[in-house]
């Protein structure tokens, strides 16, 4: 989508399923309790209550997609919220 106005692109949130907003609730409230510090992937697999990192990689890159939170690649801990 482009601004009218300014003529740039407009990042727009696509709508979650209720478990990428049960990921990303979790997500919000360890870092807002960590002092900004993001989850591993083991702690969000505990957390969350699944059973392997697949399964956080798969509903990571699913919110990344989304516009919710970006992630770099390889590196530990560096989920930021959007």
């Amino acid at each position: 989508m482009i601004c009218p106005e300014c003529k740039q692109p407009v990042l727009t949130k696509k709508p979650l399923t209720k478990n990428m907003n049960k990921v990303l609730e979790w997500i919000t409230a360890y870092i807002k309790q960590n002092e900004g510090i993001s989850p591993s992937f083991d702690e969000i697999k505990d957390g969350v209550g699944f059973k392997n990192k697949s399964e956080v990689s798969r509903y990571i890159l699913s919110l990344k997609e989304r516009g919710h939170l970006t992630k770099q690649d390889y590196k530990p801990r560096t989920i930021q919220l959007l």
